[in-house]
């Protein structure tokens, strides 16, 4: 009822002011109801309930260098919610990136960071830290089969799956060692109950890292074995480090259905890279997989809050290209949210270095750019030519927070100082 009151009063001073009057009452008016509802934070379940007053999403992004104009980001208005940071290291791409969240979050919808060096930190958004110690509480399983799709997508080829996500986190996983793994993973899975046949064994509680490893390491003693032991030690030398990590074998595992109902940021800056991947891309693929489950978002949305059911922040995107980066690889999940994600209400937010790190499928269908101040000439050319800006004009960015914003499907170009928090 506060809300309405609010906007009872703001419509009835609309209605007696002229256009700047109109247009700054709408410029506060998010604000000035986030003052009202003070005691119901963004991020929650109540605030998300109250937010469709606060639609369409408009991010502010800052100031037009040329016009003093303020530059938005209006997702609802592109052809997708896809969003990509270029800059270099203190460009500002991290500031932007929380800046961003932080108002993506005050509209009402959910945000999942991924933060892979800690300091991407948004106000009301909960934190969960990823690691071996003892103030990290929760995991993931990368095994846990998808048993809603039986007649499309069997157990081979989520083996499958599986495998291909283990070799891009582990390098140096090779052939025999991967067909050693491949039956390992299978022995696992028949040990437990699950078979191909029948996908009501699927539900059950499926194995861990942890006892594929313990297989591996049983067939090294086996005599039956004796004649693959170099392939096996292969193996286990390859996966043991990370198939041995805490997070993959603890029994409570993340609340996938809060992330969608408030968001969180996953803190994985203290992990390894290929266990950061095979902890975003897990969790990434169940999201992807319940949003899936939903059907997809309406023809004509009635607003944004119902065009859009969670937006997702990667900094550092380059860690979601495996190890060795293979971006144009057509099973990362980052390619597959930029082709087929935003049909079931995703919005995605990435920031790279470099654009080497980002795969032709992701350039290709980001209505949003920003452009940032560059590491070299090399990436002034590539960039200045995807946002279609002059090289020299890139080249003299200076400072944080000073860049290019395209938007429109590319029909509007602002040079922009990003505001800060």
């Amino acid at each position: 009822m506060l809300v309405q009151s609010a906007e009872e009063v703001a419509l009835a001073k609309m209605r007696a002011s002229g256009a700047r009057g109109r247009a700054q009452l709408r410029k506060n008016h998010l604000r000035d109801t986030l003052t009202i509802i003070g005691e119901t934070p963004p991020g929650t379940s109540a605030y998300r309930r109250q937010a469709r007053s606060f639609m369409p999403v408009e991010i502010r992004l800052g100031d037009d260098v040329r016009s003093f104009d303020q530059v938005r980001w209006c997702p609802g208005q592109e052809g997708n919610g896809f969003f990509l940071i270029m800059g270099s290291s203190g460009a500002g791409k991290t500031e932007t990136l929380k800046l961003i969240g932080q108002q993506i979050l005050e509209h009402g919808i959910p945000v999942l960071v991924l933060d892979f060096h800690g300091d991407v930190k948004v106000p009301w958004l909960p934190s969960v830290l990823m690691s071996s110690g003892t103030a990290s509480w929760v995991g993931v399983n990368p095994m846990e089969l998808d048993s809603h799709r039986a007649e499309e997508v069997g157990l081979y080829d989520q083996r499958m799956a599986l495998l291909d996500l283990i070799e891009r986190a582990i390098p140096g996983l090779g052939h025999h060692q991967r067909t050693i793994l491949g039956e390992a993973i299978d022995t696992a899975y028949r040990q437990v109950g699950i078979r191909e046949e029948d996908p009501e064994t699927w539900l059950h509680q499926p194995p861990t890292f942890a006892q594929v490893l313990a297989i591996l390491r049983q067939w090294v003693v086996a005599e039956e074995w004796k004649s693959r032991r170099p392939s096996i030690l292969g193996c286990v030398a390859a996966v043991e480090t990370a198939f041995g990590h805490p997070l993959f074998s603890r029994a409570r595992h993340l609340p996938m259905e809060e992330i969608l109902e408030t968001g969180v940021r996953l803190d994985l800056s203290r992990v390894s890279d290929g266990v950061r991947y095979m902890v975003a891309d897990t969790v990434l693929r169940k999201l992807f997989r319940m949003l899936s489950l939903l059907g997809p978002i309406p023809v004509e949305p009635e607003s944004d809050l119902e065009r859009f059911r969670l937006f997702v922040i990667i900094d550092e995107a380059k860690i979601m290209a495996g190890l060795p980066p293979r971006p144009n690889d057509a099973g990362l999940m980052i390619n597959i949210l930029v082709t087929e994600a935003r049909k079931f209400g995703v919005g995605l937010i990435l920031a790279s270095q470099m654009q080497e790190h980002l795969g032709a499928e992701v350039r290709a269908n980001t209505s949003a750019w920003l452009v940032l101040r560059q590491i070299d000439w090399h990436q002034v050319r590539k960039n200045a030519a995807d946002i279609g800006v002059a090289s020299d004009d890139l080249a003299q960015l200076k400072g944080k927070g000073d860049g290019f914003f395209r938007s429109q499907n590319g029909q509007l170009l602002q040079r922009v100082q990003v505001r800060r928090m």
